[in-house]
């Protein structure tokens, strides 16, 4: 019981797909930082796992349901640009002083936390 009390919070399902979306944002990252930039790797990375995000937080962590909501797909993708943004600016920072690795994990924290919260208050409201 308690287990699937667990499971069944948006919390721990949020975590799950972030789980996932950071796996997909970090393998593009360090496939692309040494050809693009820190900066650019940053913003595509980022932005594939945001795709992988939108779909399984709306289907699965928000619950949605079917169909397409335009104003919840703006809401997302403003959310998610401005994540997008403030990470790569302090990714960029981090960088020049810690190994990139590390300035990486630092800005997957600061973005989730943001993300969460907008998510959970604005975009699937």
């Amino acid at each position: 019981m308690l287990v699937s009390k667990l499971l069944g919070s948006q919390a721990i399902r949020f975590a799950a797909v972030g789980v996932s979306n950071t796996a997909i944002d970090f393998i593009v990252f360090m496939l692309l930082q040494h050809w693009t930039g820190v900066a650019a790797a940053q913003i595509i990375g980022y932005s594939a796992g945001t795709a992988n995000s939108y779909y399984w937080n709306r289907k699965w962590t928000f619950a949605r349901g079917k169909g397409w909501d335009g104003g919840e797909l703006l809401r997302f993708l403003l959310v998610n640009l401005s994540v997008a943004l403030i990470t790569s600016f302090v990714i960029t920072l981090m960088s020049s002083t810690i190994p990139v690795w590390i300035a990486k994990l630092g800005v997957t924290v600061l973005g989730l936390g943001i993300n969460f919260g907008f998510s959970k208050l604005w975009v699937f409201r």
